[in-house]
Formats: C-alpha cells, sequence, structure tokens
C-alpha cells in the first residue's frame, strides 16, 4: 500500500510530463525502430519500447489506479485477458507450442490499442490528465521534419522501392508514418497558426520554427507518396482556411487575418507541391495504370504467391465475376484479393475459429496460407481474432465514435466555436476512415498511439464543454 500511494503521487505530480516526453520521443523510436530492421534485426528499440509501455500501462491500470467507476475498465480488462487466454489455447490445440510462439509478436501489437486506451482512460478518470494538444502537434511536426531534413540531405528511404516513388525520411514503413503524419498534421498545423499572432520582433525565431515546421508538413503530404496523407492534410488546411475566414467575417481582427491568409498560402504550397510530387508521378505511372485491364503491371501487381494462394477461394471469385467489386479492390490497392486466402480459411473454419479467430501463422489444418497481410483493421481483426476478439476489440471503439459523432450534434454551434475541437473531431474521424480503408492503424502500436491521444483530446474537450452552458440561440 505504501508503494502504491508513492506511485500515485509521483503520477499526480510527474505523469503528463513522462507521458509528454514519451510522445516526443516517438519519431526517434521510429528512427531507431527503422535502423534495427533494415539491419534484420527481428527485435527494434520499438518492440522493445512498446511492449514495455504497454506492460507498464496494464500494471498502472489494474495496480495503481484508483477511482470510482474503476471496476467497469477492470471487467473489460478482464474480458481481454480472458479472451486472449482462449486464443491461445486454442492456436496451441491447432499446432501445439510453436503455433503459440509464432502469434505471440502480432498479438502483441494488435492488442497495444486497448490495454493503453484503459490506461489512458483510467489517469483521465483519476487525475483529469490528457496528453495535451501541443504535444500532439510537436510530435507531428517532428515526424514532418524527419521528413524534409531526410530529403534535403539525399538520405532519405524510398516508400516504394521497387519503383523509387515516394520519400518516407528515415522510417522504416511509408505506410505508418504516412497515417501518424495524417493524424498529428492538423494538431502540428492548428497550434503553429494560433501561434502566429503573438510573435513579435524579439521572438522572431519562433516565427521560422513555424514557418519550417509548416513547410515540413506540405512537403510530406506530397513527397511521401501515399494519397491518405496528402488528401488528409490538403483538406485540413481547406476546412481550417473556411473556418478562420469565417470567423474573420463575424470578428475582424489582425490575428484572424493573419491567421486566415497563412492558411491561405499553406493550403495553395500543399496542393501546388502535388503537381511536381512523387504522389502524382506514383498515381499517374502505377496506381492508374493497374486500373487498365490490359495493363501489363496489373497482372504482376497481383505477385505470383497471392495469386497462387488465393487461388479457388470466393472473394477472388467474386472479384472476377463482379465489376464493381474488382474496381473497388484496385481502389483499395488489392487489400480484397491480399485478404482472400485468410478470409477463406476462417469462413471455412468450425465455430471455434469463428468465435476465435485463425491467428498470424499457418497451422496443419489450415487449407492454405494465411499469413498475407488483411490490411484494413476491422476485417482483419475479424478474421484473425474471431467474433469475441471483433467484439471486444472494435466494438468500444465504434461507440466512442458514434459518441463523437452525436456529442457534436448535441451542442454544434460550441463545437464548431473552438478550433482545436474540430481539429480533434477530424484527427478522430480521419483515424476511423484509415483503419476501415488503409489499415496500419488500430493494429500498429505507433499509429494507434496517436489514435489513442487524439481520441482522449477530444473526450477531454468534450467533457469540458458539456461542463459549460450552452450557447443561447439568436
Amino acid at each position: 500500500m505504501e508503494l502504491r500511494a508513492k506511485i500515485q503521487k509521483f503520477s499526480q505530480e510527474r505523469l503528463m510530463l513522462v507521458l509528454g516526453v514519451y510522445i516526443l520521443c516517438q519519431p526517434l523510436i521510429d528512427v531507431l525502430t527503422s535502423l534495427g530492421a533494415n539491419a534484420g534485426h527481428s527485435i527494434t528499440a520499438g518492440v522493445v519500447v512498446r511492449s514495455l509501455f504497454m506492460a507498464a500501462c496494464f500494471l498502472y491500470a489494474v495496480f495503481v489506479s484508483r477511482f470510482e467507476g474503476k471496476r467497469w475498465c477492470m471487467i473489460y480488462t478482464g474480458a481481454l485477458v480472458a479472451y486472449l487466454a482462449l486464443f491461445m489455447g486454442y492456436m496451441l490445440s491447432l499446432g501445439g507450442f510453436g503455433l503459440c510462439i509464432a502469434n505471440v509478436q502480432e498479438v502483441v501489437k494488435t492488442f497495444f490499442a486497448p490495454f493503453v486506451a484503459v490506461f489512458l482512460y483510467c489517469i483521465y478518470r483519476q487525475y483529469g490528465f490528457a496528453v495535451a494538444a501541443r504535444t500532439i502537434g510537436a510530435a507531428g511536426g517532428l515526424y514532418a521534419s524527419v521528413i524534409l531534413l531526410a530529403i534535403l540531405t539525399g538520405t532519405s528511404n524510398f516508400s516504394y522501392a521497387n519503383s523509387g516513388n515516394g520519400f518516407n525520411g528515415w522510417f522504416f514503413a511509408a505506410n505508418e508514418v504516412s497515417c501518424i503524419i495524417a493524424l498529428t498534421a492538423p494538431f502540428t498545423v492548428c497550434l503553429c497558426v494560433q501561434a502566429l499572432p503573438a510573435i513579435t520582433k524579439k521572438t522572431w525565431w519562433k516565427g521560422l520554427a513555424i514557418a519550417w515546421t509548416l513547410i515540413s508538413v506540405a512537403v510530406s503530404a506530397n513527397f511521401i507518396g501515399t494519397k491518405i496523407v496528402f488528401a488528409v492534410t490538403a483538406l485540413y488546411c481547406v476546412a481550417a482556411f473556411v473556418w478562420t475566414a469565417a470567423a474573420l467575417c463575424r470578428e475582424r481582427s489582425k490575428a484572424l487575418l493573419v491567421q486566415t491568409v497563412v492558411l491561405g498560402v499553406l493550403c495553395v504550397v500543399v496542393v501546388g507541391m502535388f503537381f511536381g510530387s512523387p504522389l502524382r508521378n506514383y498515381l499517374n505511372s502505377i496506381y492508374f495504370e493497374i486500373m487498365d485491364e490490359d495493363s501489363e503491371l496489373r497482372l504482376i501487381s497481383w505477385g505470383e504467391e497471392i495469386q497462387k494462394a488465393s487461388e479457388g477461394t470466393w472473394l477472388k471469385e467474386l472479384l472476377q465475376e463482379n465489376e464493381t467489386w474488382e474496381r473497388v479492390d484496385q481502389i483499395l490497392s488489392r487489400r480484397l484479393l491480399s485478404a482472400s486466402p485468410s478470409v477463406q480459411v476462417y469462413t471455412e473454419g468450425g465455430i471455434l475459429a469463428k468465435l476465435l479467430g485463425i491467428g498470424y501463422a499457418d497451422a496443419p489444418s489450415y487449407s492454405r496460407s494465411i499469413e498475407f497481410m488483411v490490411e484494413m483493421d476491422p476485417p482483419g481483426i475479424l478474421v484473425r481474432h474471431g467474433i469475441l476478439g471483433f467484439a471486444l476489440y472494435c466494438g468500444p471503439y465504434f461507440a466512442f465514435v458514434l459518441y463523437a459523432i452525436v456529442q457534436f450534434f448535441k451542442r454544434p454551434g460550441q463545437r464548431l466555436g473552438s478550433l482545436v475541437y474540430c481539429t480533434a473531431l477530424y484527427s478522430v474521424l480521419t483515424g476511423f476512415a484509415i483503419s476501415l480503408i488503409a489499415g496500419h492503424a488500430l493494429v500498429s502500436p505507433a499509429v494507434s498511439t496517436f489514435m489513442l491521444l487524439t481520441g482522449m483530446q477530444l473526450w477531454a474537450l468534450t467533457q469540458e464543454q458539456n461542463g459549460q452552458p450552452k450557447l443561447k440561440k439568436a
């Protein structure tokens, strides 16, 4: 009990500082992870640090935190642990201890998000803590700065190594860093723009830092080479410009005028860069080329291994027979085709497979290899972890997104009156869309960290606004 009291006292005084430093270190962790992965190491900085962080979150939530209503968090945590025990027991029955070990790394990656979510909710309920918007924005600025710095020094990795399109800086996976910047860039842009009016002659260096950060965001949106980060960043810049322009019409002020002008210029820069970007080159030379039915590149893009594994699956037959679904698959960069072997094994499985999932590694009883990625998160979680895992994992997440939308329409005037609130809601809905369409979000610890932070920021802002009187209608 004495140890618990000491930890609680330290947490109340220092936990937010520790969390803030941890979040700001995320770009460094991912750069070190890239170095390890490129060197062929199976255990990287990201695996070690985030696994330890997840374990610490679990221990803190269960043994240290104390607040009214904690039992519901513990019921949910217990349900997660019970499900994972059943899942591993099922894997043991299918392929022995070796199959369990083969599934461990992906299981830890996938279930990083719900365990950390419980921890973040616990510290919010106990201390009123939520990682600050400025910390999220600063982390986003650091990620984007690494991209720009790597490009300027000619040391960047290629996003698509086989074609040479796109630059993902010193990071390993273009899709992951693209998702992270898509989630954090709105906060980065919002906070930079809000800080501009306070700059004076004595603080001119802050202006240079803001300019570098905004240029880094614009470059990252275009030069990583993925569609998501460009679309999300460009749309946010336009939306923020409209917000400040509308505010300027209601209230004439120099600060709003500066913000509106800067956002307008940023919109032009982000969109203008597109016409000479690796993203445009990728779209023209590869993405749209694959759409052509007579394209040789289209056949090559399927890959021999996935063609063999998907042969005879009902999902591949659906794609071949239905032009609409085939077009959807092409738009999704063949995500449905790559999922077809795993989906086939899942649908062929018995009641335990349906309830607990088929896992991530091949078992002797499976009719084909399931080690191809199911990139869209909710379908992937359903196939890999069954109905029970899906309900425990996606149920609370879907409920939160629905809650956020309902809360917005309960007080639309108050919500729209805050650019930070609108930014948080935009990032949450962006994360939801990414997880549904592109994947690499909920099940990636690096990305899900920022999905959780933006979600908690929106939750905290909603609770704060709900405690204020409603705006009176004119």
